[in-house]
C-alpha cells in the first residue's frame, strides 16, 4: 500500500487551469514516465534517436524528483519503518540473541556437568541415609592426602570443598566466580550458602553411594549448623591434629608446584588466623558432643595412616551395627505387639464373662 502511494506521489500531476495545460501537463502527455536520471522515451513519441534538449525534464536533477513526492507519504514512510524496526525487528533479534546465549550457557554448564537440581530433586534425595565425615583440621595438615586412601580402602566418595570452590571459580558460566576468588585470595570464608549448594549437588551426583568424606568443611559454626539443618548430619568428624610450623613447612613446599593462588607466605597467614578464630571452635563444639576422631600427624606419614585408617575402620564397624540395630527393631517392636494381642484378647474376654454374671446376679 505505501508502495503504491510513493509511486503515485512521484508520477506528474496533471494541472489545467483556465483552459491552459501546465508544464506537468505536458510532461505527461508527452509519455515522459521515466524516474530520475532516466532517458525520456523517445520511441513512444515517434521520435527515435537524437539529442536531449537542454530542458529536458528527464536531466533534471534527484531533487526535482524528490519534488513531487507527497511530503505525507515521506513522513508516513519513514514513522512505518522506524515504527516496523522498534516494535518487530529489534525485539525479534534481541529475542534470538538471548535464546542462543541461554541455549550455549546451557552447554557450557552440561559439559562441565554443573547443572544444579530442582526443589523437588533436592527434597527427594535420601540425604538421611548418607554417612557423612567431617575432615577437617588446619591448612596443610594432610586432610587431603589421607582422604584419598581412605577412598581406596573404603569406597567413601571424598568432597573437598576447597577443590569445589576453585572449580566453581574457574567455571565461565558461574555467577559467583569473582566472589570465590575474591574470598581464595583472601584467606576468608566464602559464603555458606554457596558451599552448602556445592557440597549438596556433589552428593547428588553420587546417588548410589551412603559414604561421603567432605574435607576442609565446615569452617565455621554457621556452616556447620546450616549443613546440618539442610542436608544431613555428620556421623563424625576426623581431626587431624597438626603443629603451625610444620603446616606452614608443607603449604610453601606445596606452592612450588601446586599454582594455587593461596599457597603464597601471605594467605597461609591469613588462612592460619581465619582456621584459629573460626574453624577451631567448630571441633571444640563437635568434641563436646562425642564426635571427634583425633590424629596427631606428628608421626611418619605411615603411622598418621594407620591410625587414620584404624579410626575409620572402628567407625564403620559401629554405623554397620546400628544400621542392624535399627532394622531389626521394627521386627521386634511387631513381635512383641502380636504377643500381647492374645492378652489383652483373654483380659477383655474375661471382663465381658465377669459383667455378664454379675447381671445375671
Amino acid at each position: 500500500m505505501f508502495a503504491s502511494a510513493l509511486l503515485r506521489s512521484s508520477q506528474p500531476r496533471l494541472i489545467v487551469r483556465a483552459g491552459r495545460a501546465s508544464a506537468g501537463t505536458k510532461f505527461a502527455l508527452r509519455g515522459y514516465a521515466t524516474f530520475p536520471g532516466g532517458k525520456p522515451n523517445q520511441a513512444r513519441m515517434g521520435q527515435g534517436g537524437g539529442t536531449t534538449a537542454k530542458n529536458d525534464p528527464s536531466e533534471k536533477s534527484f531533487f526535482s524528483w524528490l519534488n513531487n513526492i507527497n511530503p505525507f507519504a515521506l513522513v508516513g514512510a519513514a514513522t512505518i519503518l522506524i515504527s516496523g524496526y522498534s516494535l518487530i525487528i529489534k525485539p525479534y533479534f534481541e529475542w534470538r540473541t538471548d535464546l542462543k546465549k541461554r541455549a550455549d550457557d546451557r552447554v557450557k554448564e552440561e559439559e562441565s556437568g554443573k547443572v544444579g537440581y530442582s526443589d523437588e530433586e533436592i527434597a527427594q534425595f535420601p540425604f538421611d541415609t548418607k554417612n557423612v565425615v567431617f575432615v577437617l583440621g588446619g591448612p596443610g595438615s594432610g586432610k587431603g592426602t589421607n582422604s584419598a586412601k581412605l577412598v581406596e580402602d573404603f569406597g567413601f566418595v571424598h568432597l573437598s570443598a576447597g577443590d569445589l570452590l576453585r572449580a566453581e571459580q574457574q567455571r565461565e558460566v558461574s555467577q559467583y566466580g569473582e566472589l570465590i576468588g575474591h574470598y581464595i585470595r583472601e584467606g576468608l570464608i566464602v559464603p555458606h550458602e554457596i558451599t552448602i549448594g556445592l557440597l549438596r549437588n556433589a552428593m547428588m551426583d553420587h546417588p548410589a553411594s551412603n559414604r561421603f568424606l567432605i574435607d576442609g568443611f565446615p569452617r565455621n559454626l554457621v556452616q556447620a549448623k546450616a549443613f546440618e539443618d539442610t542436608v544431613c548430619k555428620a556421623k563424625k568428624v576426623l581431626y587431624f591434629e597438626c603443629p603451625e610450623a610444620t603446616m606452614l613447612e608443607r603449604l610453601l613446599d606445596r606452592g612450588k608446584t601446586s599454582g594455587r593462588t593461596d599457597d603464597n607466605i601471605g594467605s597461609i597467614k591469613k588462612r592460619f588466623r581465619t582456621y584459629i578464630n573460626d574453624s577451631k571452635p567448630v571441633i571444640d563444639e563437635y568434641a563436646k558432643e562425642g564426635k571427634v576422631m583425633t590424629v596427631s600427624c606428628e608421626a611418619s606419614v605411615e603411622d598418621v595412616y594407620k591410625h587414620t585408617h584404624d579410626q575409620i575402620e572402628t567407625l564403620l564397624r559401629t554405623l554397620k551395627k546400628q544400621a542392624a540395630e535399627e532394622k531389626q527393631a521394627p521386627k521386634e517392636k511387631q513381635n512383641a505387639k502380636e504377643k500381647q494381642a492374645p492378652k489383652e484378647k483373654q483380659s477383655a474376654e474375661e471382663k465381658q464373662a465377669a459383667k455378664d454374671n454379675s447381671d445375671k446376679k
